[in-house]
């Protein structure tokens, strides 16, 4: 009847070895199959297969009724049919799945993004806020606890200019209300 490829799931249509033998010299047919990646429905209709195959073999071994034999090949072709209709999309999948990646790693992709006006796409940075400042002061092997008192001596200087800040603009407030009286 048929066999099963041990290196590359293939059904072969004779079971004889050296139709497998000739099989698996033929090194761009014969590679293995990547089954960790594949997705549930491939893994179910090649176990499903594999299953039928297995009746058959048993069928023919034990001389099974010629109508149960047909029916057994005919559900092989189907089972087959549908295993060659799922890679085929598992693989159409992965190639839109890596085309759509390509398409937005495109520096020519961001480029126009950025240049239709698109910047929520992209981070920005506060030039005076503390995080900036602490990124740009602390480039390199920094110990933890040199971070630390550099953070702690940011947040003081930026608490600091918030106070100077607030009170000249009291002080501006008071003189425009003098300014008015």
């Amino acid at each position: 009847l048929a066999a099963v490829c041990d290196i590359c799931g293939k059904v072969l249509r004779s079971a004889s070895a050296e139709a497998m033998a000739a099989h698996k010299r033929e090194s761009q047919s014969c590679t293995r199959v990547k089954t960790k990646g594949a997705s549930g429905e491939v893994a179910r209709l090649e176990e499903k297969l594999r299953a039928v195959i297995e009746a058959g073999r048993r069928l023919a071994a034990h001389g099974g009724a010629y109508d149960v034999v047909e029916a057994n090949t005919k559900e092989r072709g189907e089972v087959e049919a549908a295993l060659k209709a799922a890679r085929s999309s598992t693989k159409a999948e992965k190639a839109r799945v890596k085309e759509l990646a390509q398409q937005s790693m495109s520096a020519a992709g961001w480029t126009s993004a950025l240049l239709q006006g698109e910047e929520n796409r992209f981070a920005k940075a506060d030039e005076g806020a503390v995080e900036s400042q602490l990124a740009a002061a602390t480039v390199g092997l920094v110990s933890s606890a040199a971070f630390r008192e550099k953070r702690e001596e940011l947040e003081a200087a930026a608490g600091a200019k918030r106070e100077r800040e607030a009170e000249e603009a009291a002080e501006a407030a008071r003189a425009a209300r003098a300014a008015r009286a």
